[in-house]
């Protein structure tokens, strides 16, 4: 419940100011750094350490390109913290899954799946060429081709606990 209260309020935060507060991260990691030192007493702060730590790791890329933003990849550490890497990865897995259909029908509602299809060839030949990962290219028109992503997180962290439980 814990964590579902955490990831409604980034939802909330996001929807509102496309941010998610680094007080909600706070918070949920302490949260989740309580519940591994209360299950594994001091062996709980080196897993709590470790699981925070692997989501970053793993998805600092994305954020390097601008796909995934600081605050996302924060709450899949929330996750990973609270619960395990196991329910972090469905999480993950199933998050990225749900934001790929949320992007596709965004973009056929709007007309403009051809479109962004290029900038996306043309990104990634980009990188082949150089072989620099940079920001990837945005429309001037703000932020139409942008999904809350912590929508896709809390219906991936639904998808998780029905998979692991």
């Amino acid at each position: 419940m814990v964590t579902l209260f955490v990831l409604g309020i980034a939802v909330w935060m996001d929807f509102r100011t496309w941010r998610i507060s680094n007080w909600l991260i706070l918070c949920g990691l302490l949260i989740g750094l309580l519940f591994q030192v209360w299950q594994y007493q001091v062996k709980g702060i080196v897993t709590f350490i470790v699981q925070v730590s692997v989501p970053i790791i793993l998805l600092y890329l994305l954020f390097l390109m601008r796909a995934l933003g600081a605050g996302d990849i924060k709450l899949f550490s929330v996750i990973s913290g609270i619960w395990n890497l196991k329910i972090a990865f469905i999480t993950m897995g199933a998050a990225f899954f749900v934001a790929a259909v949320l992007s596709l029908w965004k973009l056929i509602c709007q007309k403009n799946l051809f479109a962004r299809l290029r900038v996306c060839g043309e990104y990634l030949h980009q990188v082949m060429v150089t072989g620099k990962i940079t920001k990837y290219p945005r429309e001037s028109k703000g932020k139409q081709n942008i999904i809350h992503f912590s929508v896709a997180i809390l219906i991936g962290f639904f998808i998780a606990c029905e998979v692991v439980y």
